[in-house]
């Protein structure tokens, strides 16, 4: 199995900040190549490659939204929250396709997913 790290960056850099905005790119109108959790100028940066399914998270400068970027609306309610703890998923054949984040806290919100050369989005719920 080729070792593989998701996040190529320290973490903490962007955990304890405000999100200010979530945007994303599309293809078509089917599911989200990209998505950007923005804080203060820079963007905890979410890819998807074609090819794998892999999601790519990186901490780069945020996007301009005059560019074609989207407000992510489905996770509106976060901006203005704390991002929080994250967790990296691997599947059984060693691949990372699914990051999950939680907001202003440690309690898991929401998961990325790597599927059909795009991200999809899941709400997580806690159970009683």
């Amino acid at each position: 199995m080729v070792d593989r790290t998701m996040l190529q960056f320290d973490y903490d850099q962007a955990h304890g900040h405000a999100a200010i905005a979530v945007l994303g790119r599309r293809d078509g109108a089917v599911g989200w190549q990209s998505i950007a959790i923005v804080i203060d100028d820079r963007a905890l940066m979410l890819r998807v490659h074609p090819d794998t399914d892999e999601i790519a998270v990186a901490l780069e400068a945020a996007p301009d939204v005059h560019s074609g970027w989207l407000a992510v609306t489905e996770l509106s309610d976060f901006v203005g929250s704390v991002v929080g703890w994250c967790w990296v998923g691997r599947n059984y054949l060693g691949y990372l396709d699914m990051f999950t984040l939680s907001f202003s806290g440690l309690v898991p919100q929401v998961c990325f997913t790597g599927e059909a050369a795009t991200i999809t989005i899941r709400r997580i719920s806690p159970t009683s």
